[in-house]
């Protein structure tokens, strides 16, 4: 009889849990920290579903099954999964998601489907600085602002409100790295807001600076 090891049954054990939750609607894996190990890559590429549970990558419209692992790669996946001995930027916690043209340059999306708590106000995820995504929900474009800076990453986020309690797909498209997907009940700073909160702390800086040159 062939012995199942206590990893296996964990690990069988993770897989059921995450699709249970995912059929029942919730969201899973936003911040990317939940693959399921060993990631062991066959031509630079593992799983998706091994190393991005809960989402689905998109080439040009079409469904892949492989994503490159810490590496970056110019074949057919167009999606990498970054983490531990990468020598790419890690965005938040051990794993980012990076995604880029596929073959003849096909748009990369990554997604996946639940219901949004009914009382969502906002979304916001990290972006390495010069990357570049459209994100929609339900196929209705969110409208993204910057709401902040990492030592690293830069923060954008997007008033969902209007899609509360709603089941749909939340779609990642374009190019960069992808990392920290969160929703929130608070909404998000207006960009005159944001603009205003700059000043201010422009002119903080400029009086604390004066003073101690006294």
């Amino acid at each position: 009889m062939k012995k199942i090891s206590v990893k296996n049954i964990l690990l069988a054990t993770a897989i059921i849990i995450s699709q249970r939750c995912h059929s029942q609607g919730a969201f899973v894996n936003l911040d990317f920290e939940h693959p399921f190990l060993p990631l062991i890559p066959v031509n630079s590429q593992v799983p998706i579903t091994k190393a991005m549970p809960g989402w689905t990558g998109y080439i040009g419209g079409v469904q892949i099954s492989n994503v490159i692992f810490n590496t970056i790669g110019t074949g057919s996946s167009g999606i990498d999964f970054q983490g531990p001995g990468s020598l790419q930027p890690i965005l938040q916690g051990q794993y980012t998601v990076g995604m880029g043209p596929g073959q003849q340059g096909f748009t990369t999306a990554i997604g996946q489907t639940g219901t949004l708590p009914s009382n969502i106000q906002s979304l916001t995820f990290y972006i390495h600085p010069g990357s570049g995504f459209s994100v929609t929900f339900a196929g209705q474009q969110i409208s993204l602002v910057t709401v902040g800076n990492t030592s690293v990453a830069t923060i954008v986020g997007g008033d969902i409100s209007a899609f509360a309690g709603q089941t749909g797909q939340l779609l990642f498209q374009g190019g960069g790295e992808l990392d920290n997907i969160q929703f929130s009940t608070s909404p998000i700073p207006e960009p005159s807001c944001l603009a205003l909160f700059g000043v201010g702390a422009m002119l903080i800086g400029f009086f604390r600076l004066r003073n101690s040159s006294r």
